[in-house]
């Protein structure tokens, strides 16, 4: 094959060319540092470079929403903080005005601090962030509170801002103003206990909350310890009512003979009174502790001395004694036992004492006399004098001594009338329960509610009830009032069954219960209160104007309870920031990584690069040499 000029000339400048264009190369990745300046430059390795610049520009939006999640989360922390301070400080407040010694127009005058914090708190309320009020949710050109004449109102919504911090992951960093200033503290009247009066018509089934009385067995035992008749049996089947039980108890206590012990309603109307009369009568079963009005005998040591001041000195010992039956017998036995007869013991003909008879055909001529003076047996048993030949001892004045045991089930426990007795007795309480039927004027242990109004806000809304209005008669009717208002909240009979509860069925409204001024209905019912902080507050502030320390004292709980509140708030906004932050070191160890495995992908290795770089300028230099001495010169060179 002839080889042309043309040919050689071509071959040249095409190789001059690759070596020129893999010269620039080198130079590109020398100057720039990267492998890849361009799609062709390595097709695989360009898709991995854009998928791991993809990850990294994820990872910094991540984090630039984190950063902003830690500023949201950051206000909502030092706001709270401020919320718990001023709480506190309404707490110290709340504290010493609640103290008698309280002088006069001091409390006047800390009403004007407490409307001071209130604004404080309203002011933190309405926090901004970049002109965004942080507490009303989605609606942040809208400050979160108004306060009404009545109470305060919520305007925002519960819109939950997030902030995206990683692939699928969101993370809410807002807090609302219902929720953190109008939380409920608990629901007004949940723990009221209106003590519902026992009467003769009030249902056994209903006592103790509507446990009711056990009537199983129905049947207890009362024993008249201070007699020798057998205890009764009262059996109280078939009773309905606690006048049923009453009519039986008394039925058959005098059938058995116990006629000084009488059932009753007590007069505090909330139990069962046992009322005793003292009838002065011992028998042998006598406990010598119920002598001289529960005084008891002086037994220490016990001793008697029985004389004739001659041959006869008997020492009598009743150490060992604890009945009227024992005295008698430890009398009579060691008598014989000293050889001394016919000379006897027994309870007197009037059954209040004792008396010693000498029926020796000569009277012995005997008298009975304490042991030393410095004891008291002879005199404690009443027999001191002299046998002639009877001594008739002095009245011993037992105190009263019933005991009441049940047979086999709890009636007599159920009616808080079981155990020992020795005087008039007030039982335990046996708390009806409260049902919508129940009277108003049986509350309160029959003593109703004592009038006055009650004056329910509900942001701004009111309503006045009086509880001396004829209309209201039971427990239902009063509900209904409330239930029938403007009042979005549910009056009903709280689950403990003892007194009545509001419940407020709109979180985005205070709710509070006052006395109007001298009255103490909202106190007597246990409705006085705020549902919120922010309505105590308020109540807090009409209390120390009125100068009412009970009404101050009352508002302890509700600060406590919103200061614990403020601080679970607080934990979880520091529960979220420390999510967002250990989610950001995660994204800083990943974007680490991202950024290792793009460098190894697209960066260039220098010192190869320099070291190939001058190896082909070397190999282009000697090719134009070499293509120098190939192509030589011809006419047309010279002539151009």
């Amino acid at each position: 094959m002839r080889v042309t000029n043309a040919m050689i000339s071509g071959t040249v400048v095409f190789n001059l060319q690759r070596s020129m264009s893999r010269f620039l190369d080198l130079q590109t990745q020398s100057s720039s540092g990267r492998r890849i300046n361009k799609p062709s430059d390595d097709p695989l390795g360009t898709l991995r470079d854009m998928e791991y610049r993809t990850q990294l520009s994820k990872i910094e939006q991540y984090q630039s929403n984190i950063s902003q999640g830690k500023t949201w989360l950051s206000t909502y922390d030092n706001t709270l903080s401020d919320v718990s301070n001023l709480l506190s400080e309404v707490k110290e407040i709340v504290v010493a005005m609640s103290n008698d010694t309280v002088l006069e127009g001091v409390r006047q005058s800390t009403a004007n601090d407490i409307r001071a914090i209130q604004e404080q708190l309203l002011s933190l309320a309405n926090t901004q962030t970049g002109r965004r009020n942080i507490f009303s949710g989605f609606k942040t050109t809208t400050p979160p509170l108004q306060l009404t004449n009545n109470g305060a109102i919520y305007r925002g919504d519960n819109g939950a801002i997030q902030f995206e911090i990683d692939s699928g992951v969101r993370q809410t960093v807002n807090l609302t103003a219902d929720k953190v200033f109008l939380a409920s503290l608990g629901i007004l009247g949940e723990n009221a206990d209106l003590n519902v009066g026992v009467t003769d018509n009030t249902l056994l089934a209903d006592l103790h909350g509507g446990s009711g009385v056990d009537l199983t067995t129905g049947t207890f035992t009362v024993a008249d310890v201070n007699s020798a008749l057998p205890p009764v049996t009262i059996d109280l089947t078939g009773a309905v009512t606690v006048g049923d039980a009453i009519t039986a108890i008394n039925t058959q206590l005098t059938a058995g003979g116990i006629t000084n012990l009488t059932a009753s309603i007590s007069a505090d109307g909330n139990s069962i009174s046992l009322d005793t009369t003292e009838t002065g009568l011992i028998s042998g079963a006598t406990p010598l502790k119920n002598l001289n009005s529960g005084n008891g005998i002086d037994l220490e040591p016990g001793k008697i001395l029985v004389t004739d001041d001659a041959g006869i000195n008997v020492q009598i010992d009743f150490s060992g004694a604890a009945t009227v039956d024992d005295v008698i017998t430890a009398f009579n036995t060691q008598m014989i036992a000293s050889g001394v007869n016919n000379v006897t013991m027994g309870l007197n003909a009037t059954g209040t004492g004792f008396e010693i008879n000498d029926t020796n055909g000569v009277p012995l001529n005997l008298s009975v006399r304490n042991m030393n003076v410095d004891e008291e047996t002879a005199s404690d048993l009443g027999i001191v004098g002299t046998v002639a030949p009877s001594l008739t001892g002095a009245d011993l004045n037992p105190r009263v001594d019933f005991d009441i045991q049940d047979v086999g089930g709890t009636a007599a426990a159920d009616l808080g009338i079981a155990g020992e007795l020795f005087t008039d007795f007030t039982g335990t309480d046996i708390d009806p329960q409260l049902t919508v039927d129940s009277r108003l004027s049986d509350l309160k242990n029959l003593l109703g509610l004592g009038g006055g109004e009650i004056v329910i806000n509900q942001g701004e809304h009111l309503l006045r009830i009086d509880t001396n209005d004829a209309t209201l008669v039971t427990v239902q009717d009063f509900i209904d009032r409330i239930n029938g208002s403007a009042l979005d909240v549910t009056a009903e009979i709280n689950d403990a069954g003892t007194g009545i509860q509001i419940i407020n069925n709109d979180p985005y409204r205070t709710l509070t219960i006052e006395d109007e001024q001298g009255s103490a209905a909202a106190r007597e019912m246990g409705l006085y209160g705020a549902g919120d902080m922010i309505g105590a507050l308020m109540m807090l502030t009409n209390a120390l104007e009125n100068d009412d320390r009970e009404a101050v004292s009352l508002l302890l709980e509700p600060f406590d309870q919103a200061i614990s509140h403020t601080l679970g708030e607080r934990a979880t906004i520091g529960t979220s920031y420390q999510r967002i932050e250990s989610t950001s070191s995660r994204l800083l160890d990943l974007n680490l990584e991202f950024t290792r495995l793009l460098s190894e992908v697209e960066d260039a290795d220098l010192t190869r690069v320099i070291t190939d770089l001058a190896t082909q300028e070397n190999n282009y230099q000697a090719a134009l040499m070499s293509a120098a001495k190939i192509i030589q010169p011809s006419l047309l060179n010279f002539m151009s």
